[in-house]
């Protein structure tokens, strides 16, 4: 029997188990576990959830695993069962009324179901209709619903519901262990035996061999279950719109690089959304867990991956990626069903999957007649589907658009104008390779890329871009699989499964349907005995035997076999065809407590060209404190020529009281044979060893240190010769003392040598990594302060952006024509001062060039709050108790050099021209009697700076000030408020000019606040403000006065109005139409302007509101702008 041991101490609900794995169904805890926190590690390799069977109710786990390691089982528990049942009053004292009257019995009339009644369902949500308006923007319309509902609307039917209209193209943010799904729409009815969706949901992976996908779709899903405990059936069925397409990325690490590394798509699409939560990453064959204080973060907008500092990438990094990724090309329909049986003997499943884009409904990508003729005549020859781009559309101002012209006796010509009378073209510009185009990219614009055409030199081109796109076919990938699993008793088992697909790369095309179809086979028998005929026996010997079968075209949906099958095999990147055999038979023996050793004999067989024979050997044991494992294999197969690939991996260790001294080797010689005495030029050996020093794993306070080293052998055509050698040296600590502190540390520093530069693609290069993150909470919360420093090396995207048009107040971003020639450059977007101007929103869109950086991330904060502990204190003390101080410093900056300097934080000096992204933020307040309501002061000082990477230069922004604040209520009705501020802004740019400033400004403003009462206020404030830019940059000025007066009324449950009406006088010698001038006079102009504003807000009643703007504005000289809008909001 399986034996489960408590591994760590269960005084919270976190529980961590160990397992020896077997075929047996367990039930792991006397308590409901919350199915979300349920992990499985083999040794140290998280598992994927397809390993194993396990239902948080009914805490029933079965292993699937073929892991010889202890099984790790970590999760959380609920203080209850929820299979029992619980009750606060004796069922026996319940009893029917046969006609006497009791005047203490009660019988509740019978009510009519009303689905939108509060018993027993909870709702939140609004949803709003309002419209914008004004004399200077066009009416627009907005709208918003969200709506959440969960609870019971009758016996055994409970609903949960979420529901918005809310259109949002962006996914949540990848640093974090568990996502935020705030994309998620749908309406569940479900019960103790059934459960309905419609709107978003998840496929996850059922019963089976083949079938085996992870999918987010939008539709109908339906799921139902009958029989009993040991008789089940379950059904389940979907139809939907995919949400995205499968996608698997193959990476090979760079030196020294954490990323980010950029994922495609499966038409090599370099720039794709990654739906969230769909992602799996492996680090040379182990499965990782996103998460900052984890393995790797990941931003699914870009697609881009970066690895934290708990492993080091080096060049020799395997990293493999599998996703979904939206596709935008055709609309994709989903349908899938399955029905399984349990019971205690017998297990049968059939599953049926399909996936298919509709030809006739093209999202993003126009299909002509002419283009669909072309794809019904090129069959599976994707890359054929090849089309010119150039499209008539007419003029456009807010986008790139071309004249076409004849040059140098060549027609149809695309040259860039933004001439309304000729400029008729749009084109979509494809990088076909240098010397291979006839354009090459010319330089950006506010509103995308300009490319240029050259003139070809005797015939051949000269550029690298050309006029074209390559069209995405339709496709459809369907699977039908089939199996049972009969158990002849505890020991002994086997399954079967048969699985057939279709696969269609090009639905318009009816050439080569030939090889649509496929067809596959799994058979397993699997053996387990005890050495001797009684149950006390501790060994056992196990037996197995596996084979399988498919055809030359079978398509799987997603990966079902390892993750590295193809590297184990050596197949990978080499595209040999025809059907498949895999088989191997196995035999072991096992200690049931302290491990066993197995013997695997396979073949594999592809087509007429490959043929492979591997034996591999498996083994761990663990035993008074001494561990040890083993995964060592040697492939001889024949394709191309001899290939033997040997290789191993080990581990040992051994605890000597509360240390560990562990070591752990990789080892791979892998050769490909060419004649007798020759080797191909992909031949290669490594050696890669490490010892480490650690403490037991039951001690709380966790440190672990480590020397490795890495030896590489590449092939010079005759013999393997040392190309390079890897040395590493690194630490981890883990430092909990209460709840009071908290201390994590990581480093790593790695030095690679290179041997033989003719052999190997690198140049030596040093690594270091490191990580603190440190937290403290003292005297009742008076004092908590959390420090987070980390150093590493990656890369910096260059970014670009353009300018997208949206309605007014819906924006960010103004455009001002201040050159006067009607085109939108780059030097010509502010960020809107007033709503009405905020007419464009700026949209980064990811390069493919990227820069080496070197980086650091610095994060402290710091709060001290001494009233929590002083304010019953002596006369000093309770004075100090007055004070109190809140600061922040934050800061990420990257380098293009390695230096001391490079992980120096406190370095700000953004003119810095190694600098190459920069974001810091410095903000220290300083509060004087706090919440006093008499008096209070504060002293504050800030300052902000940021330094960005654009594919067109460098765009950088630095802000500084002081201010002073102070509050003092004369009487109970009247209060002063006064703060004075001085301060820098500066601003530069290389990429276009204008933008260059440095503006000095001081400036006061008081404040007299009338208020009678709780609903009434009445505030008279003023502003004196001087700005100077410098002298080296023209040495503008400007003097600012306003005076103000504004109204608030406030009353509860019934509504509020604001009001204010402002003149602001302004002095300004310099040039009025320029970046400068706008930041300078905020969005005003010199001389006398009135600026005034309403907003009205009213409840109708408990659960409907309205709300009313209205702005307004006028300098002299110039117009009035008014501007308002109406809203009306439900709540739920």
């Amino acid at each position: 029997m399986v034996s489960i041991v408590p591994l760590r101490s269960q005084t919270s609900n976190l529980r961590w188990k160990t397992i020896t794995p077997e075929n047996d169904t367990l039930i792991i805890d006397s308590l409901t576990i919350y199915q979300n926190s349920f992990k499985v590690f083999c040794g140290d390799s998280l598992l994927d959830k397809s390993a194993y069977y396990f239902d948080g109710n009914s805490r029933k786990f079965l292993s699937k695993t073929t892991c010889l390691d202890t099984l790790q089982l970590r999760y959380r528990v609920f203080s209850i069962d929820f299979q029992k049942p619980y009750q606060t009053i004796d069922t026996s004292m319940i009893y029917q009324n046969v006609g006497k009257i009791d005047d203490f019995f009660f019988r509740s009339e019978d009510k009519p179901l009303n689905f939108f009644s509060d018993e027993g369902i909870k709702k939140s949500g609004s949803i709003s209709r309002g419209i914008s308006f004004g004399n200077s923007q066009d009416l627009s319309v907005n709208s918003t619903l969200n709506l959440q509902l969960s609870g019971e609307i009758s016996n055994n039917m409970n609903i949960l519901a979420t529901v918005t209209d809310d259109n949002l193209p962006i996914q949540p943010d990848g640093n974090t262990n568990q996502i935020q799904e705030f994309d998620q729409v749908f309406i569940q009815l479900y019960g103790k035996e059934y459960k309905i969706i419609a709107g978003d949901f998840w496929l996850k992976k059922p019963t089976g061999y083949f079938t085996n996908y992870n999918k987010r779709a939008q539709g109908l899903y339906g799921q139902y279950s009958w029989g009993e405990e040991k008789a089940k059936w379950t059904i389940q069925g979907a139809g939907a719109l995919s949400k995205g397409k499968f996608s698997r990325n193959e990476i090979q690490g760079m030196e020294g690089s954490q990323g980010p590394y950029r994922l495609k798509g499966n038409e090599n699409e370099p720039f794709i959304m990654v739906l969230s939560g769909t992602e799996k990453v492996y680090l040379d064959g182990r499965l990782l867990e996103r998460g900052q204080e984890y393995d790797y973060v990941i931003n699914y907008n870009s697609s881009e991956l970066v690895f934290t500092p708990r492993n080091q990438i080096t060049k020799d990094t395997r990293i493999v990626v599998e996703f979904q990724y939206t596709d935008q090309n055709y609309a994709r329909s989903l349908f899938q069903a399955s029905a399984t049986y349990e019971s205690e003997k017998f297990d049968f499943w059939l599953n049926m999957f399909s996936e298919q884009d509709a030809k006739n409904q093209s999202l993003q990508q126009k299909l002509s007649n002419k283009d669909k003729l072309l794809l019904s005549k090129i069959g599976d020859s994707l890359d054929l589907a090849r089309t010119q781009s150039i499209d008539s559309v007419g003029f456009l101002d807010n986008q790139v658009t071309y004249k076409l012209m004849d040059s140098l006796g060549i027609d149809s010509v695309l040259v860039y104008s933004v001439s309304p009378d000729s400029a008729f073209y749009r084109a979509t510009f494809t990088n076909v390779g240098i010397g291979n185009g006839n354009y090459i990219f010319d330089r950006f614009t506010a509103v995308g890329r300009v490319y240029k055409w050259v003139a070809p030199i005797g015939g051949v081109p000269q550029g690298d871009f050309e006029p074209t796109r390559l069209i995405v076919t339709p496709k459809k990938n369907a699977m039908i699989s089939a199996g049972i699993n009969y158990r002849f008793n505890k020991k002994w088992k086997i399954m079967t499964e048969m699985s057939t697909t279709n696969n269609d790369k090009n639905t318009f095309s009816r050439v080569n349907n030939e090889d649509n179809r496929a067809f596959a086979n799994k058979t397993t028998i699997d053996g387990l005995f005890n050495l001797r005929n009684d149950s006390t026996s501790m060994w056992e010997l196990s037996t197995g035997l596996d084979f399988e079968y498919r055809t030359q075209y079978f398509k799987e949906i997603e990966r079902y076999r390892g993750v590295e099958f193809d590297r184990d095999w050596n197949v990978r990147n080499r595209k040999y065809e025809g059907q498949e055999v895999l088989a191997h038979i196995s035999g072991g023996i096992k200690h049931k407590k302290f491990g066993g050793v197995e013997l695997k004999a396979q073949n594999f067989t592809l087509g007429e060209e490959y043929q492979g024979n591997r034996g591999q050997l498996l083994g761990d044991w663990k035993k008074n404190g001494f561990e040890a494992s083993l995964d060592g294999s040697y492939l001889r197969a024949n394709a191309d020529g001899k290939n033997t690939y040997l290789r191993h991996k080990s581990k040992l260790s051994q605890e000597f009281g509360k240390i560990k001294i562990g070591f752990e080797d990789d080892h791979e010689l892998n050769q490909f044979e060419l004649g007798d005495t020759l080797l191909r030029t992909n031949s290669y050996q490594w050696y890669d060893w490490k010892v480490y020093l650690a403490n037991a794993d039951t001690l709380q306070n966790k440190f672990t240190v480590f020397y490795r080293e890495r030896y590489d052998w590449k092939s010079d055509s005759s013999r393997l010769v040392n190309a390079a050698k890897g040395r590493s040296v690194g630490a981890d600590y883990n430092w909990v003392t209460n709840k009071t502190s908290s201390l994590t540390t990581l480093m790593s520093y790695r030095m690679l040598e290179i041997k033989d530069e003719k052999l190997i693609d690198q140049q030596p290069e040093n690594t270091f990594l490191g990580r603190i993150d440190y937290r403290l909470n003292l005297w009742k919360n008076a004092l908590t302060a959390s420090t987070f420093y980390e150093v590493g090396s990656g890369l910096e995207l260059k970014k670009e952006f353009l300018y997208i048009e949206v309605n007014a107040g819906q924006g960010v971003y103004t455009w001002i024509d201040y050159n006067g020639d009607g085109v939108k450059d780059l030097n010509e977007f502010e960020i809107a001062q007033y709503s009405d101007q905020a007419k464009y929103i700026r949209v980064f869109t990811p390069s493919d060039e990227y820069v080496r950086t070197y980086s650091n991330e610095f994060n402290q904060t710091l709060f001290w709050r001494p009233e929590r502990i002083w304010k019953s204190k002596g006369k000093v003390l309770k004075l100090l108790s007055r004070f109190s101080n809140q600061a922040r410093f934050r800061v990420n900056r990257k380098m293009s050099n390695q230096s001391t300097r490079t992980y120096n934080p406190f370095d700000r000096k953004i003119a810095d021209t190694n600098l190459i992204s920069f974001n810091s933020t410095i903000r220290n307040t300083v509060f004087f009697n706090r919440t006093n309501p008499v008096f209070a002061a504060d002293y504050t000082y800030s300052e902000t700076g940021s330094k960005t990477l654009l594919a067109s230069g460098f765009d950088a922004r630095d802000v500084r000030f002081n201010a002073l604040n102070f509050r003092w209520n004369l009487w109970r009705k009247f209060t002063i408020n006064l703060g004075t501020e001085e301060g820098l802004k500066s601003s530069s740019a290389d990429y276009t000019s204008g933008r260059d400033f440095s503006i000095q400004y001081h400036n006061i403003q008081p404040e007299l606040i009338f208020q009678p009462s709780t609903t009434f206020r009445l505030s008279l404030k003023g502003r004196y403000e001087e700005k100077s830019n410098g002298p080296e940059f023209g040495g503008e000025k400007a003097f600012i006065g306003d005076l103000g007066l504004g109204l608030k009324w406030n009353q509860v449950e019934k509504g509020s109005l604001n009001a204010e009406v402002k003149i602001v006088s302004i002095n300004y010698s310099g040039n009025q139409n320029s970046a400068l001038s706008y930041e300078m006079l905020e969005s005003l102009k010199p001389g006398r302007n009135y600026t005034w504003n309403v907003n009205y807000q009213r409840n109708i009643s408990k659960n409907l509101q309205i709300s009313l703007q209205y702005n307004g504005r006028r300098s002299e000289d110039s117009k009035t702008i008014h501007s308002g809008g109406v809203e009306v909001r439900a709540f739920f």
